[in-house]
């Protein structure tokens, strides 16, 4: 997640070349300024963007419960998940960003400048490279967003110099960490109250977590049909569990004698 690649950064204590503090005099605070402004202008655009479509697949998900169509009530609250997952990454990045521009706006300093943007650029690779993973179609949504982002790294390209040589982001800016746990928990929050809430017997992290109690409950081996009975979920969506968990290497699946090991 970002938070984890941004915390590497931290850990490794990267280091940049000593440069003159005259430097500071060529920082275009103004541009840096309305460069993170477009940036939270298209942030703002594809959180409405993905607030809508998780509404539109709640409705979908409403009325195939109606009609009992249990198929399209699981493809349905599948992409209500997932696209939960991509909002929480938007909001947290988004955090990220208000908080540069409170930053840039009560301190006009080379200090403020380093203290920021430097996690900035490690945020924003490391929401590319969390989506890239959980969901390709999402980035190519965001792709202003970065390029905006990379936009402010340019103006603000002084500063990977301007940081004294042995010193890292970790000792210029020691409670970074914090500010991204800060910025993850409160995206989390947003994220439950802009996000309707799927029914546990259809919510795949749920569902993979039952699935999995209940095959180490059975010694790796059970029969779809009673697994589907006694945990009261639909066979089909068994089965796409299985192939899941299968995918990601955390089971062996051998459906033509329906069992798991």
């Amino acid at each position: 997640m970002i938070g984890d690649v941004v915390k590497k950064f931290f850990a490794r204590g990267q280091s940049y070349k000593e440069t003159s503090l005259s430097q500071e005099e060529g920082i275009d605070y103004d541009g840096i300024l309305a460069q993170l402004s477009i940036v939270k202008m298209e942030i703002d655009r594809v959180k409405t963007s993905l607030v809508n479509e998780i509404q539109g697949y709640y409705e979908k998900m409403v009325s195939s419960a109606k009609s009992k169509d249990t198929e399209n009530m699981e493809i349905n609250a599948a992409e209500i998940v997932l696209k939960k997952k991509v909002l929480k990454a938007v909001l947290a990045y988004g955090n990220m960003i208000e908080l540069a521009i409170r930053r840039v706006q009560d301190t006009r300093n080379l200090e403020s400048i380093i203290k920021i943007i430097g996690p900035l650029k490690y945020a924003m690779s490391a929401m590319d490279e969390y989506l890239t993973g959980l969901a390709p179609q999402a980035v190519t949504s965001l792709s202003n967003v970065i390029e905006a982002t990379e936009g402010v790294i340019r103006k603000a390209g002084v500063i990977t110099n301007a940081i004294p040589q042995g010193s890292s982001i970790s000792e210029l800016l020691p409670e970074a960490s914090e500010l991204m746990a800060n910025a993850l928990a409160n995206a989390q929050k947003e994220a439950d109250q802009l996000s309707p809430r799927v029914p546990d017997s259809f919510d795949p992290e749920v569902i993979e977590r039952k699935v999995l109690d209940y095959i180490r409950q059975t010694n790796g081996v059970l029969s779809l049909k009673k697994a589907s009975q006694e945990l009261g979920i639909p066979l089909n969506i068994i089965k796409d569990t299985l192939y899941r968990l299968e995918a990601r290497g955390i089971i062996k699946v051998d459906l033509p004698t329906q069992q798991t090991t």
